[in-house]
């Protein structure tokens, strides 16, 4: 009887214990019901991806940038859905799309997650090649205690507190530091500069700062090429930290509606790039890219040119780009 006794005394303190920590649990849910905890340091809130910090961030974009993580999405990712992920399956929809009927079918549909260029070829709505990979379908993201939404007139809104909606960010039009708001256009023009042509990039911000555009023989393929430069979203205090990257894109001709993203090889070579900086007078910076390639790509490739910390003077520099179906290895 007596050891009946006290393992009934060792159990029910036990039980307490285990109820505690479930409510304890089921408290935790309650309060923050939208939020999925995916590692320490990034979670998915109201949809969009929550970094702990500016680190966290900088960590996950520095895997994503690689092209040789195209075919494999991180770990902290496998069950978030990217905004670029949103843009591909569309544009693999966009195949089957054969008359005129389906074509204003299509349009309805997708008219504002992405954008349908006068040639019928499609783009992004909002932000850039490099936020897409990070964004959710309605270009947002939250980074320590900012929350960034690229908009779809391209613009950049950064807050602090509660979630907006997108008709409350369409209320924001400028910058507020004390109340912890900020405000970016994002431009879509870019310097045309060919070989050996400088583009100066003295107010840096979130662009295209060199681009062209290549055909082949017959004109059924089209291989876009540009150089990037993005800001850091939502390090507003210091001086902004700019990351630089090439994309390479092909699109085929279809025979219906124009142009569509076509899954091809991309090959880089020679890619020689300078930055001129103020630090301590004038500074250099440089990138150097001898031979790179990667297969069976199916959307943009991103080059990651690595990060610039401060004011740049000029940029210029040269690559040779070039994919399956435009064989002329363009100098760009």
């Amino acid at each position: 009887m007596e050891k009946k006794i006290s393992l009934r005394c060792l159990i029910l303190p036990l039980l307490g214990i285990i109820s505690i920590a479930s409510c304890k649990k089921d408290a935790n849910n309650i309060g923050n019901p939208n939020e999925k905890l995916l590692t320490n340091a990034v979670s998915i809130e109201n949809g969009y991806l929550k970094f702990r910090d500016q680190k966290a961030f900088d960590s996950l974009v520095n895997i994503l940038i690689k092209p040789e993580n195209l075919h494999v999405k991180p770990r902290e990712l496998q069950k978030f859905k990217s905004y670029n992920d949103v843009y591909l399956e569309i544009n693999k929809e966009y195949e089957n799309v054969n008359t005129n009927n389906s074509f204003d079918d299509f349009k309805n549909k997708y008219s504002q997650i992405v954008e349908i260029k006068s040639d019928s070829s499609l783009t992004y709505k909002f932000g850039t090649p490099l936020s897409a990979l990070f964004t959710n379908s309605k270009g947002e993201v939250k980074i320590g205690d900012f929350t960034t939404v690229y908009t779809k007139d391209q613009r950049m809104v950064s807050y602090k507190g509660q979630h907006k909606n997108e008709f409350e960010v369409g209320t924001i039009s400028k910058t507020d530091q004390s109340q912890g708001i900020f405000v970016k256009n994002l431009s879509e023009s870019y310097t045309n500069a060919k070989s050996n042509q400088t583009a100066s990039v003295e107010s840096t911000t979130t662009r295209a700062v060199k681009s062209a555009l290549f055909y082949n023989e017959d004109g059924k393929r089209r291989l876009f090429v540009d150089v990037w430069v993005d800001e850091t979203p939502t390090d507003w205090v210091t001086y902004p930290i700019s990351r630089y990257y090439c994309t390479s894109r092909q699109e085929l001709k279809k025979t219906f509606g124009g142009w569509r993203t076509n899954e091809t090889d991309y090959y880089f070579n020679n890619l020689n790039y300078t930055w001129t900086l103020t630090t301590g007078g004038v500074g250099f910076q440089y990138f150097n890219l001898a031979s790179y390639s990667v297969q069976g790509v199916y959307g943009p490739v991103l080059i990651d040119m690595g990060t610039i910390g401060d004011k740049i003077i000029l940029f210029q520099g040269t690559g040779h780009f070039t994919s399956g179906g435009v064989p002329n290895t363009p100098v760009f």
